[in-house]
C-alpha cells in the first residue's frame, strides 16, 4: 500500500510558504470549522513572521502528494511573536458579518431575499441560499450585528448559516429541517422530504471500523423540547399567509405548535404574523433542536475535500449508536511534524 505525504500551501499576502519551499517555518496549523461557531479560525505556528501583518488575506491548502484543496480563507486577527517562533490567528469571511451594523426593514421578501441583502452589505459571496417563506415585516437593526440577525432568522426557519471552505455564505436547511418549506411546515410531510434532500448533500464519504477510522465516539441525549408553541405579534391567519395582519381578542388562537411531548417551550415571535408562519417556526425550531440530540465524532487521516454540510456515513462500529449517516457540523483539520494530517469531524445523525 502507498504511503501518503501530506503536504500543505500557505498564501498570507505577499508570503508563499508550501512543503517544497516551507518559507518562514511553518511548524503546526490548526483549523476548526463548527456551525456553533460564528466564524472559522485557523492558529498557525511559524519559527519567523516574515512581515505577515494583521489584516493580511490567508489561504491555507492541504491534501496529501500535492494534491491539495482548499480548506481555509480569511484575515490575520492576532499577532503574539516571540523571542523564537511567532503564533498567527486568523478568522474566517464570517468575520465580515460579525463587524457589519446596519439598519433595514423588509416587507414581504423571503427570508432568502434578506439573507443575501446582509450578506452583499457585508461585502461577501452569497452559496446556498433558500429562499424559505416570505415574511410581512422583518427588521434589522445596528444594536446587533448582521450575523446574530442571520443567526436569528437562520434558528427560526431551522437553518444552518456558515461559509464553505472557498468562502461563500450559506444559509439553508439541513438534516431535520431540509423539506419544511415543501411540506408547509409539516413535520410529518417533512421526514420523507427531507430524507431526499439529505441525498443530496455535497460530498456523500463512508468511513468503517478497520479501514478508515483513527477514532470514533457517539454523543446522544434526548432532544431539548418535546413541544414548541410559538406565539406570534397580532397573527391573523385563519385565512391563510397573504391576509391583512390585525389585533386579535386572544393571540393563543393563532398560536403555532410542534410536536406532542414534554417539556414545552413558549416563544413569542413578532415575526411570526400568521398562522402559518407561527407553526413553520415552530417545526423549524423543533428541528434545530433536534439535530443536536444524536452527535457523532470521528478522526480519519486528513480529508481536506470534506466541508460542513457534506455527508457522512460511519459504518462496522460494535456500539450502533456510532454507526449512522448525518451531516457535518464542525470540522477540526490539525497539521504538523509530530501528527501528520488529521481530520476531526463532529456529524448530526438522525432518521431523515
Amino acid at each position: 500500500m502507498p504511503l501518503l505525504n501530506p503536504t500543505f500551501s500557505l498564501t498570507i499576502e505577499s508570503l508563499k510558504s508550501s512543503t517544497d519551499n516551507p518559507v518562514a517555518g511553518p511548524k503546526r496549523l490548526v483549523i476548526d470549522r463548527d456551525m456553533d461557531i460564528p466564524a472559522d479560525a485557523l492558529r498557525l505556528d511559524l519559527m519567523e513572521r516574515s512581515g505577515v501583518a494583521l489584516g493580511d488575506e490567508v489561504t491555507v491548502a492541504l491534501g496529501h502528494d500535492g494534491d491539495e484543496e482548499t480548506v481555509f480563507t480569511g484575515d490575520v486577527v492576532m499577532l503574539r511573536p516571540a523571542i523564537v517562533g511567532v503564533e498567527i490567528r486568523a478568522l474566517g469571511v464570517m468575520n465580515e458579518l460579525l463587524k457589519l451594523r446596519t439598519a433595514a426593514t423588509f416587507e414581504e421578501q423571503t427570508a432568502g431575499s434578506i439573507a443575501r441583502d446582509l450578506i452583499s452589505q457585508a461585502g461577501l459571496s452569497a452559496g446556498t441560499v433558500d429562499d424559505g417563506p416570505t415574511l410581512p415585516r422583518y427588521a434589522v437593526d445596528s444594536r446587533l450585528s448582521a450575523f446574530a440577525h442571520l443567526k436569528d432568522l437562520a434558528d427560526r426557519l431551522g437553518y444552518e448559516l456558515y461559509a464553505d471552505r472557498h468562502g461563500n455564505v450559506m444559509f439553508h436547511a439541513l438534516g431535520p429541517a431540509a423539506g419544511l418549506d415543501a411540506a408547509a411546515g409539516g413535520l410529518l410531510g417533512a421526514v420523507v422530504a427531507s430524507a431526499a434532500a439529505l441525498l443530496g448533500i455535497g460530498g456523500g464519504e463512508s468511513y468503517a471500523y478497520g479501514q478508515h477510522l483513527l477514532a470514533a465516539a457517539s454523543d446522544q441525549r434526548p432532544v431539548a423540547w418535546g413541544t414548541i408553541e410559538v406565539g406570534g405579534e397580532s397573527p391573523m391567519s385563519g385565512q391563510g399567509a397573504t391576509t391583512a395582519h390585525w389585533l386579535t381578542v386572544s393571540d393563543a388562537d393563532y398560536r403555532g405548535s410542534a410536536g406532542d411531548g414534554d417539556p414545552t417551550l413558549l416563544v413569542l415571535d413578532a415575526a411570526a404574523r400568521t398562522q402559518d408562519l407561527a407553526d413553520r417556526f415552530a417545526a423549524s425550531r423543533l428541528a434545530t433542536a433536534a439535530r443536536k440530540a444524536h452527535q457523532v465524532r470521528l478522526t480519519v487521516l486528513g480529508r481536506p475535500q470534506v466541508d460542513l454540510g457534506d455527508s457522512i456515513t460511519a459504518s462496522g462500529l460494535s456500539d450502533e449508536l456510532i454507526n449512522g449517516k448525518g451531516y457535518v457540523r464542525a470540522i477540526r483539520h490539525r497539521f504538523g511534524e509530530e501528527i501528520g494530517f488529521v481530520t476531526d469531524f463532529r456529524i448530526a445523525v438522525g432518521e431523515w
